[in-house]
């Protein structure tokens, strides 16, 4: 498995930021670790806040259940676990991260491109879809789903 900085990566800061909720997902759906899906929410819920964090962790899960039911052979990804590795990048998390930043960069032909290279050709509309969806919760303003101030009760007759 060969990899690379993701430094050397040039890859949009807020896509980077989902690197470590896409590795445990993955580790989960590919079987490494199976219940790796309850760390992605962690780390998603910690780093954006419960109501988008937990969103962003949905998403994710279910842009990489289209793209791997797409896919003949598990994607190469570092274990998120791994320290001495969490800095690097695999060639299928760089065409990764690069094809959700170009979705995110509106740039159909790139992002196209690079899910047709994971997926050996199969661009199917639940994979483009799901990852629209995703960048789209990505890069929406941040908003609460609590209320600033407790609701008031009335009597209605």
């Amino acid at each position: 498995m060969s990899s690379a900085p993701i430094t050397s990566a040039n890859i949009d800061p807020e896509i980077r930021a989902l690197l470590p909720v896409l590795r445990h997902h993955l580790a989960a759906l590919q079987g490494a670790s199976p219940l790796s899906w309850r760390l992605a929410f962690s780390v998603a819920e910690e780093r954006w806040g419960e109501g988008r964090g937990l969103a962003l962790a949905h998403r994710s899960q279910v842009f990489l259940s289209a793209l791997l039911a797409s896919r003949c052979v598990p994607l190469q990804c570092v274990d998120p676990l791994d320290i001495d590795e969490r800095h690097t990048l695999t060639e299928d998390e760089f065409i990764l991260m690069r094809a959700l930043s170009g979705m995110r960069e509106d740039n159909a032909p790139l992002a196209r491109d690079l899910i047709s290279d994971l997926t050996g050709g199969r661009v199917t509309a639940a994979t483009v879809k799901a990852g629209l969806t995703l960048v789209h919760l990505l890069s929406a303003p941040l908003t609460s789903i609590r209320r600033p101030t407790p609701p008031k009760l009335r009597a209605v007759s």
